[in-house]
């Protein structure tokens, strides 16, 4: 009887798969990868991502003049306002931390304290902070946020102008305090084309400060000259009007007589502006201006027709107001229609 010699068959339905030497090597050094990663999180939250490397971040983003970086860093409340929470806020800073230095970090649960030291102008100081865990990074590595409460603000009182001059930025003061940053000098003021004042510098360097500063801004000749073109114009402009009554301006005629066809207007001499602060507003002081008005009538007894000329005395006021460099004159009520 012959023997056979064929290798008896696989079973149905079972495969064997035969990993080379290449793809071994991968996996362990895969598998190895994954066992070093694991490891290495203890420690690497508390080297590289524990409460004191935030709060050294955050200094450092504040010392670079990096707004955004520096608020990615903070657990704050919501603002109103974040116009001086701006990197050009920072890029005009008088001074901003340097020569930095952790001194103490104290870490329990999922809450630290870190303090730092740190040189702000010419004088060194030392600030703690509060750091909450917020979650964590690849679902590895923790995530510290600074706390804050409060914002450190700037409370401006100003009169004459509704917005005030943060490092050489506007900022608005009709929304209470202002928020920003810290630790930061910080110079409050005008020194711009249409007002100026003293400028008053102050330090914010924890979250909950409040400074106060109090501002007299004074219009300059640039702006009393800006302000008497725009007073000139709007005249101009109502001149124009064939009316009795122009829309939306400061003068006008009333008569007893039927006023036949269009009327003239023109302006025989504009007003003096000279401005003034009331509140937070800069004014025009009331002043007069004088206009002639030319037609024709017919008088509503006699019927009798006749042409006419008659010149008025207007008294004028407006409010000004300077946002961003750009000037807007408001006229008050109406002036007293005289005819």
């Amino acid at each position: 009887m012959r023997r056979s010699t064929s290798s008896p068959e696989e079973p149905r339905g079972r495969r064997v798969f035969v990993l080379g030497d290449r793809a071994v090597r991968l996996f362990f050094a895969a598998a190895l990868v994954v066992v070093l990663t694991v490891a290495s999180v203890p420690l690497l939250n508390v080297l590289v991502y524990s409460p004191a490397r935030t709060v050294s971040r955050y200094l450092s983003a504040v010392e670079n003049g990096d707004a955004a970086r520096a608020l990615g860093l903070l657990a704050a409340p919501e603002t109103a306002t974040t116009d001086a929470l701006d990197a050009q806020v920072l890029a005009n800073a008088p001074s901003l931390p340097h020569q930095i230095d952790i001194v103490d970090s104290e870490v329990e649960d999922s809450t630290a304290t870190v303090t730092a030291r740190y040189n702000l102008g010419n004088s060194s100081h030392e600030s703690e902070f509060s750091l909450v865990k917020a979650g964590s990074a690849f679902g590895l590595y923790d995530r510290w946020l600074i706390r804050i409460d409060e914002w450190p603000r700037i409370s401006l009182n100003v009169r004459g102008s509704q917005s005030a001059q943060i490092n050489g930025v506007s900022a608005p003061v009709d929304r209470g305090p202002i928020p920003v940053l810290f630790p930061v000098a910080y110079d409050v003021g005008f020194n711009a084309d249409y007002l100026r004042s003293e400028i008053t510098r102050t330090e914010l360097l924890n979250p909950g400060a409040v400074a106060e500063v109090t501002l007299h801004p004074a219009p300059t000749e640039e702006l009393r000259q800006e302000v008497q073109r725009q007073v000139n114009a709007q005249l101009d402009t109502c001149a124009e009007a064939k009316t009795l009554l122009p829309a939306g301006c400061t003068f006008g005629y009333e008569t007893n007589h039927q006023i036949l066809g269009d009327v003239s207007w023109r302006v025989v001499r504009y007003p003096e502006v000279k401005l003034s602060s009331e509140g937070s507003e800069l004014v025009v002081t009331e002043t007069e201006a004088e206009l002639e008005i030319t037609g024709r009538y017919r008088d509503i007894v006699t019927a009798y027709e006749s042409d006419f000329t008659e010149r008025l005395s207007v008294e004028l006021s407006a409010s000004v107001r300077v946002t961003d460099g750009a000037v807007t004159v408001q006229p008050h009520e109406p002036g007293q229609l005289l005819g």
